[in-house]
């Protein structure tokens, strides 16, 4: 009998340290939310990597409405458009975790996008060619209605994205900001140059704008980037309790003159545009929270 015992405790022991004969006795429950809410999520992945816009559509409840006040019409259509504008744009989509309770469930997810822009249509320019990569981590919220699983709102708590053409793909830039916001607060958004060629003139433009469907447009001022490499520019917040992203383009210029100094050649080497998501402070302590656990 003591032999029975301390070889049920050694087992006990291996449960506890190792994953091979850690038992989940969810594992076998075919209603486990876990679950399916991963192959719910897995299934609109595939269908997002496919472009196939309906498909993404039919994995979200009708009265769909994500935390920045866009409706499904709305995603429906920035996907388009984002299709259309980046035909090979590739998704890598992680599933970080899982929580669900009754019949509704959150999802905490990050991905990294990945496109190739090219300025001609056949391809042959590729030294001019423009680079799309973007990251981001966000929450999705899940409610199960007639034993489906239906996406009813999302939250992104982070994003970054940048376009480069040219010369740019190869200069690092940081934009750099508040994570939060308030109302009207006055903050700074920074641009960040560390390696910029002393033989290239870079013009750059510095502004904000607020997160809304159709986005609206905003007017850009030029300045020259120092020496240093870094420029700065302060701005106001909405008062309208809107997240909104900080906004940097950026121009890569050669000025060459001839023996005579008679002429002189301004030859575009690269452009970038660089953004990057601020949020409003009112969903802080939670948003903070998931943050600080990537």
């Amino acid at each position: 009998m003591k032999k029975l015992v301390s070889s049920f405790v050694l087992l006990l022991i291996l449960s506890a340290n190792c994953p091979l004969y850690a038992l989940d006795f969810n594992f076998f429950n075919k209603n486990n939310p876990q679950r399916e809410i991963k192959k719910v999520l897995k299934k609109h992945n595939r269908a997002m990597a496919d472009h196939d816009v309906d498909l993404v559509q039919s994995y979200y409840d009708e009265n769909y409405k994500s935390a920045d006040g866009f409706n499904l019409n709305d995603m429906k259509t920035m996907l388009e458009k984002t299709h259309q504008a980046y035909t090979n744009i590739k998704y890598k989509t992680k599933i970080n975790n899982v929580t669900a309770y009754d019949n509704w469930a959150l999802a905490q997810m990050s991905d990294e996008t990945y496109a190739k822009v090219y300025l001609d249509n056949d391809k042959k320019n590729k030294e001019k060619a423009g680079t799309l990569k973007g990251k981001s981590s966000y929450l999705v919220y899940f409610k199960k209605d007639k034993d489906k699983w239906k996406i009813v709102a999302d939250e992104i708590l982070m994003e970054e994205t940048s376009l480069k053409y040219g010369v740019a793909n190869k200069i690092d830039m940081e934009l750099e900001t508040p994570i939060f916001i308030e109302n009207d607060e006055n903050y700074d958004i920074s641009l960040k140059m560390p390696n910029k060629p002393d033989d290239i003139i870079a013009l750059a433009s510095i502004s904000r704008e607020e997160i809304t469907y159709p986005p609206a447009d905003y007017n850009e001022k030029f300045r020259k980037i120092p020496e240093t490499g870094d420029l700065e520019r302060y701005v106001k917040a909405n008062n309208k309790n809107l997240n909104e992203y900080a906004l940097a383009s950026v121009g890569f210029t050669k000025v060459s003159i001839n023996e005579e100094i008679t002429k002189a050649k301004i030859e575009i080497l690269g452009i970038a545009y660089i953004m990057k998501r601020i949020n409003m402070n009112k969903n802080k302590a939670v948003s903070a929270s998931i943050a600080e656990k990537k």
